[in-house]
């Protein structure tokens, strides 16, 4: 499972740049660039209070990613199987807002 880095403060499960949750999805099913991934597990945090994950769990420093990215390198039967991830998208509001940014392309074009 990956260690997980997420950048996007504006998520509820989000707790100093950790994840809250256990596992997340990627999706992206066609995606060739990190711009067409997104975490489908994003959820709006709806106050102003940062750095502070609203929910009960602790952040996890490694979490178990399902992924939807057919052409991810990392990709293995619907599993992320990097040792890092980062999932990104500063101020977002939906999760179409997000990304993996260590999604990578193994198409030879």
């Amino acid at each position: 499972m990956p260690v997980l880095a997420c950048g996007v403060t504006n998520c509820y499960y989000n707790k100093s740049n950790s994840c809250c949750r256990e596992h997340i999805s990627v999706e992206g099913m066609h995606a060739i660039r990190p711009n067409s991934t997104a975490c489908g597990s994003f959820r709006e945090r709806k106050d102003t209070v940062t750095g502070s994950c609203k929910c009960d769990m602790n952040p996890q420093p490694v979490v178990e990613v399902q992924c939807d990215a057919q052409k991810c390198c990392f990709n293995d039967d619907c599993r992320c199987m990097a040792d890092r991830i980062t999932i990104a998208g500063q101020g977002a509001c939906h999760y179409s807002e997000t990304e993996c940014r260590s999604f990578d392309c193994d198409c030879q074009s």
